[in-house]
């Protein structure tokens, strides 16, 4: 068609510029009078796909920062051949860079402790957000975006806590939010709900997310090691921080099923009105009785829809089937269970915590982010849904609830009299009562299994069953979980 147009126009005395579409590209060709020959014709290129590639800016050098940058450098050929472009470190930001060895960085690359060198660099394309302090990491990454620069963060605060608000600031300055390392370490689940299950309607979400608390649970169970010991071995290894507070008392699961509730049913909920436990208060002893329920310990986070914009959700210890999926789930790896009107449950398991794990999920954003600006396509943002409405957390204590109760007591008659007659007051009926032989009768350990109560029943029973004076610590509480 171009050629018998090109025949066509050396019938005028002057040169005419022709411009036509060609699969929805624009091609552009000079025609002259005095040439018999079209020129070559030169399909123009998206902005940013031009011979420098896309640039990256990494602003953050802990544990996750330093994995990042390591798959980056370490694996750039084989991303580069994935990508079919160039993806470039351009510069790394640390409060502390000038104190740092980075020789092992191997290359060339930008330092500066000023993160807003690297935010209003116009030459960098993405900004990645590693660092650990949420209100810094909130300012960074509102200015990344104001200043058009595509986001990959880590932060699971920042999502949390002002994911719509990150959401609709990328719509306005038409750039990517990735956040796939918020969840799940380096196992892909936020991917696979957005794209591989979008057509799904979900019932329920449930996960171990954390990866510090799953091994030293674990751990505990394999060795019957006490917490502490557990602990100082998950933080030489750096699955663990120097505090782990954060994680060890379900705050970070608690962010986490409030992002996968974003994702999974649209649904804002403020993180603080989660319910949350943490695991400090757990001994080798029940991870001894639950194995005679048939049972093992684990840090879980759950979300459940109900009718009238209701959302089931928690974060803390249940005692799960031994035979169930995430019970198989160990070390420092992560399950999540995914429950589906349609398509029925699925589950995903890998590494979560760590460096590189991680690493490689903050890589994946940024290079799914690169290929779109090396397309020309238009931004993502993988928050899953374009809308969200505000639901009402319910507890699952507000329901029945079945229950492990753990009692330390220093022994004396009438223990299990006083005890039973508070629960029977309250009208909560026991399934079992169990004690190992051979317990100091200073610090003496027995365990009661409740039948199905009303949750609100259950805590004021306990709160008044936590002023006998014969209690060493007060009791500790766990329910059951309904997975199979």
């Amino acid at each position: 068609m171009l050629k018998a147009l090109a025949r066509l126009l050396t019938l005028f005395p002057t040169s005419v510029t022709l411009r036509v579409r060609e699969s929805g590209k624009r091609i552009s060709q000079l025609v002259s009078p005095s040439k018999r020959k079209p020129s070559k014709i030169r399909a123009t290129r998206p902005a940013g796909s031009a011979g420098r590639g896309v640039r990256v800016g990494v602003i953050g050098l802990g544990t996750v920062g330093t994995g990042t940058v390591g798959v980056l450098l370490h694996h750039r050929r084989e991303i580069e051949r994935r990508l079919g472009g160039r993806l470039r470190l351009k510069v790394v930001c640390s409060r502390t860079i000038h104190k740092r060895n980075l020789s092992w960085m191997g290359r060339k690359v930008e330092i500066t402790n000023d993160w807003r060198q690297v935010v209003r660099d116009p030459q960098i394309d993405i900004v990645v957000e590693l660092v650990g302090q949420p209100q810094t990491a909130l300012t960074i990454a509102r200015e990344s975006l104001k200043n058009g620069k595509h986001l990959v963060t880590a932060n699971k605060f920042l999502v949390a806590e002002h994911g719509v608000e990150l959401f609709r600031l990328g719509q306005q300055k038409e750039v990517s939010l990735g956040i796939e390392a918020c969840v799940a370490g380096g196992t892909p689940v936020l991917h696979a709900i957005r794209e591989g299950l979008a057509g799904e309607q979900f019932i329920a979400v449930h996960g171990i997310l954390n990866g510090t608390t799953n091994y030293i649970l674990t751990e505990m169970e394999r060795r019957g090691c006490h917490y502490t010991k557990a602990l100082a071995e998950a933080q030489q290894k750096g699955y663990a921080e120097p505090d782990p507070t954060f994680d060890v008392e379900g705050y970070d699961a608690r962010y986490k099923i409030a992002i996968l509730s974003m994702i999974c049913f649209g649904a804002l909920v403020k993180v603080d009105q989660i319910p949350v436990q943490g695991i400090t208060r757990i001994e080798p002893v029940d991870f001894a009785y639950a194995a005679r329920l048939g049972q093992t310990i684990r840090l879980m986070a759950g979300a459940r829809s109900m009718p009238g914009g209701k959302l089931e959700i928690s974060a803390g210890p249940l005692m799960i089937p031994r035979e169930s999926s995430l019970a198989g789930v160990s070390g420092s790896n992560m399950g999540l269970i995914l429950v589906g009107r349609k398509g029925g449950t699925t589950l995903y398991s890998g590494q979560g915590a760590g460096g590189d794990p991680t690493g490689v999920a903050v890589i994946s954003d940024v290079v799914g982010i690169a290929r779109l600006i090396l397309a020309g396509a238009s931004s993502k943002v993988f928050l899953g849904y374009q809308s969200w409405q505000p639901f009402k957390v319910v507890s699952p204590e507000e329901g029945n609830i079945r229950a492990y109760l753990r009692f330390i007591v220093r022994d004396r008659p009438g223990i299990l009299a006083q005890t039973t007659g508070i629960l029977a007051r309250h009208k909560i009926n026991i399934d079992s009562v169990l004690q190992e032989p051979g317990m100091p009768r200073r610090r003496l350990v027995f365990v009661m299994t409740l039948e199905p109560t009303p949750g609100k029943q259950l805590r004021k029973a306990i709160k008044q069953i936590r002023k006998l004076p014969f209690l060493v610590s007060p009791p500790l509480v766990i329910p059951f979980s309904d997975l199979q």
